[in-house]
């Protein structure tokens, strides 16, 4: 235990010290100071327990100096010492948390039982972190414990029954208590980010998420029991001995203001109607969860379920205008089929009859209405399926905003999709009409892909899908067709029809000839 004593007469201060040194030579060290400017800074490269400190000092008064140490959070124990018995020196003395209140000279029987109660207050303060930190380590230790053994009842591992439930209580070494705590369940429900955009950064908002509600909803000292019961998913379980259903309603709400516009997700609260012990959550959670799967509509909402009595007539019965809007995708109006899609769900939205089982059937009816439009099959058709059917209907398209999010970038990748098509059609065209004119010239795949700026590779690969037959094998296809036309004039030598048809060895043009039609040019001229 340290100790320092303060007092600007340097005489006062040696005395006081060689008396604590024969009748408390227990402490570890003894720090002197003469002024308040002293003693603050053995405050700062010293951990001081107790300090015996004159009040009226120049520069700077005990009472100054007790002031800066209580704003600085030291607990240090003070013994004030003073030759003036002065009533607002012992009241201030008292507001500051001083031990003692002695008066010079001292004596040595007053020194001593001072010293003894300021040693016991230490050792007091002492044990007190001790037992808080203690204290902190298994409410870290136990919420993880707790949670797990609430996540195996909601997820029904642990059966309901009161008495399963507290000798499971008692296997896991939880507190009893637990299976008596009556609890406000709130259900927390977050959003899909986008449709088609990455998850990599939605476990880190979530993560911000569950610890932002331990901070916001839970009082300190309470065991803040917030639980991912699925994805996207987060049962609280608020004590009802610090929160009321109508307290939770009440921070709920605020919580749309205070945090929730900040995430990039929607964020939709769940407040049931009943207080339930342990034995009762998991009907309880089935409950809100059933509530929150019919929701489509609200996003950053509370729900207090003994307020809640709407109930969504299907909306499945109004057929979609799938004519309508094929002739728009088809004559490639897609701006103006989005507009009209939109408001379609727009109406259904204000008429509050749409329920998740519609607009999951809405997402397969639009998917079919965007796969008629397919010209063929082929490549690039497929990317554009795969991309468009990336997400999960069940998870993602629970709300309008999802849903009319993907029809926006459905609507995108269509349109792209015909342009890429339409742009890989004219690059065809094109090589195909080089070849008609020059098929006397040398042609290779690298020379008639660089003309359109592809891959020849890919090159080929679209002339495959067009024709059905390889570049080189479609070049050596019009080659016999315009030789054929020649022979069939008889106005050639069939040396200069191969020449003027691309062939410069006469021998591979008869056998390519051959291979094509089954006889040898001269076979066919004659």
């Amino acid at each position: 235990m340290n100790l320092l004593i303060v007092d600007d007469e340097y005489y006062t201060v040696e005395s006081i010290s060689n008396k604590i040194r024969t009748l408390r030579p227990d402490f570890f060290e003894i720090f002197c100071a003469y002024n308040l400017t002293q003693a603050l800074e053995i405050f700062s490269t010293h951990p001081i327990d107790l300090m015996i400190c004159d009040i009226e000092m120049p520069g700077g008064s005990g009472l100054e100096l007790l002031d800066q140490i209580r704003q600085a959070h030291y607990e240090t124990v003070c013994i004030f010492l003073t030759a003036y018995a002065k009533f607002e020196y012992i009241s201030r003395a008292m507001k500051l948390s001083s031990s003692d209140y002695l008066l010079k000279p001292l004596d040595d029987h007053a020194l001593l039982e001072a010293l003894d109660k300021a040693c016991a207050q230490c050792e007091k303060q002492q044990k007190d972190r001790v037992n808080t930190l203690h204290a902190n380590y298994w409410k870290e230790s136990e919420l993880p414990l707790a949670e797990q053994f609430f996540l195996d009842l909601l997820n029904g591992s642990i059966s309901s029954a009161p008495s399963e439930v507290m000798d499971e209580i008692r296997y896991r070494r939880l507190n009893v208590e637990l299976i008596h705590q009556p609890f406000c369940p709130l259900l927390i429900q977050t959003g899909q980010k986008s449709v088609f955009a990455a998850s990599d950064n939605r476990t880190l908002y979530e993560f911000a998420l569950k610890n932002i509600a331990r901070e916001y909803f839970f009082e300190p000292g309470e065991l803040p029991l917030t639980i991912r019961v699925l994805d996207g998913f987060y049962l609280l379980l608020l004590p009802v001995s610090t929160h009321t259903r109508d307290s939770v309603v009440g921070r709920c709400r605020q919580a749309l203001t205070d945090f929730v516009t900040h995430f990039p997700f929607s964020i939709n609260f769940f407040v049931f109607q009943k207080i339930c012990l342990p034995e009762s959550l998991l009907d309880a959670f089935l409950a809100l969860k059933q509530f929150a799967a019919k929701n489509v509509t609200y996003e950053n909402h509370v729900f207090d379920l003994a307020q809640e009595t709407r109930t969504a007539v299907p909306a499945s019965s109004q057929p979609i205008p799938s004519d309508r809007w094929s002739d728009l995708l088809l004559a490639g109006k897609t701006e103006q089929l989005q507009i009209e899609v939109f408001a379609f769900l727009n109406q259904l939205k204000s008429s509050g009859t749409a329920t998740r089982e519609f607009l999951t059937g809405f997402y397969y009816q639009f998917l079919q209405l965007l796969f008629r439009q397919m010209d063929h099959p082929g490549s690039e058709d497929e990317a554009f399926r795969r991309q468009i059917t990336v997400a999960s209907p069940e998870q993602t398209f629970s709300s309008f905003g999802a849903l009319r999010e993907w029809i926006s970038n459905s609507l995108l990748l269509f349109t792209q999709s015909r342009q890429a098509a339409a742009s890989q059609d004219t690059a065809v065209a094109t090589v195909k009409a080089y070849i008609e004119s020059h098929l006397s010239d040398e042609l290779d795949r690298d020379t008639l892909a660089a003309m359109v700026y592809l891959n020849a590779d890919y090159l080929s690969h679209l002339f495959k899908k067009d024709t059905g037959s390889s570049l080189i094998n479609y070049i050596i296809d019009r080659r016999i067709a315009h030789s054929k036309e020649l022979l069939a004039k008889g106005e050639m030598s069939i040396r200069d029809i191969a020449i003027t048809c691309g062939f410069q060895n006469i021998s591979y043009f008869s056998r390519q000839f051959k291979k094509s039609t089954g006889m040898t040019p001269r076979q066919f001229k004659n």
